[in-house]
């Protein structure tokens, strides 16, 4: 007999104490986890990836009724809104919830491929074959060892991401092969989507007005942040804002360039217009970022 569950914003963060393993703000970890609401947690812009390991369920993912049975994974990126949720009641999946900022700090080099499918070709039901739910299981394993247990400590946080950027690795690697398969059946507009992403990606200066990358697309700034409200729930401002916090922080933390050296080749046109940049978006100035554990 199937069970309904609601999902509901505000109990989401309501875990049982066996289902969080590992939590620390940007990271969780949980297992054992037996009603579908719970992998929609309450923090936003968290990715959702779930391996079903026994039972099914079907859910509405964006209006679009979705089954997902054992061995499939469920991929559940910040703007999709998931109800209706029913699920078979020996259901029970292993989830990683990763914030979008940690995507995009682990595979910079395969974020074209993430926002392919996550965004233009909307794969949330991955079948996976045998062996690839094996190596999901097993890369789950090694990086749930690793967050420490009563007896043990934890690894630092730069080995559990190391890990994790292994197993998005191996997902990435699954997930171009089924957008290859996929994009002769995808819109124009998610084209466009997708290059508008692959342009910010791929340019040193992200920074720039929404009429730059437009007139690289030969569309109006309008149409391209309708497309991109239509396809991810953000802005094309807001797409652009993304990347370039994040650039700022890879180069802060993960370089040994000056601050002034940051600030001219992320384009911005003085020390001053940076440092102000850097406390709106983060909270703190460029040298406290750098310093942060």
């Amino acid at each position: 007999m199937a069970q309904q569950t609601t999902d509901n914003r505000n109990n989401r963060e309501d875990f049982a104490d066996d289902t969080v393993k590992y939590s620390d703000g940007e990271i969780a970890i949980l297992d054992k986890v037996k009603d579908p609401h719970m992998l929609r947690p309450a923090k936003p812009l968290t990715n959702v990836i779930a391996l079903v390991c026994s039972g099914s369920m079907s859910i509405d993912i964006n209006g679009k009724q979705q089954e997902v049975s054992v061995g499939n994974i469920l991929l559940l990126p910040p703007t999709m809104k998931t109800s209706n949720s029913h699920c078979t009641e020996d259901f029970e999946c292993k989830a990683l919830c990763l914030s979008d900022h940690v995507i995009q700090q682990l595979i910079r080099d395969k974020l074209d491929i993430w926002h392919d499918a996550v965004y233009m070709s909307q794969a949330n039901v991955l079948r996976m074959s045998e062996s690839c739910k094996e190596d999901f299981i097993f890369y789950y394993a090694l990086i749930r060892s690793k967050t420490g247990t009563s007896s043990t400590a934890p690894a630092s946080n730069e080995i559990i991401k190391a890990l994790i950027r292994v197993m998005l690795l191996e997902l990435c690697s699954k997930l171009e092969h089924l957008s290859g398969m996929e994009r002769e059946k995808v819109s124009q507009g998610k084209l466009l989507f997708n290059k508008y992403l692959s342009l910010i990606s791929n340019s040193e200066v992200k920074r720039q007005p929404v009429a730059f990358y437009a007139s690289q697309l030969a569309i109006t700034p309008k149409y391209l942040t309708m497309l991109c409200l239509k396809y991810s729930n953000k802005t094309a401002s807001d797409w652009i804002i993304q990347y370039t916090i994040e650039d700022i922080r890879y180069h802060l933390k993960n370089t040994s360039l000056s601050i002034k050296e940051i600030s001219a080749k992320l384009g911005f046109a003085n020390m001053s217009h940076f440092g102000s940049y850097v406390r709106k978006h983060f909270g703190m100035s460029p040298t406290e970022l750098r310093s942060e554990a």
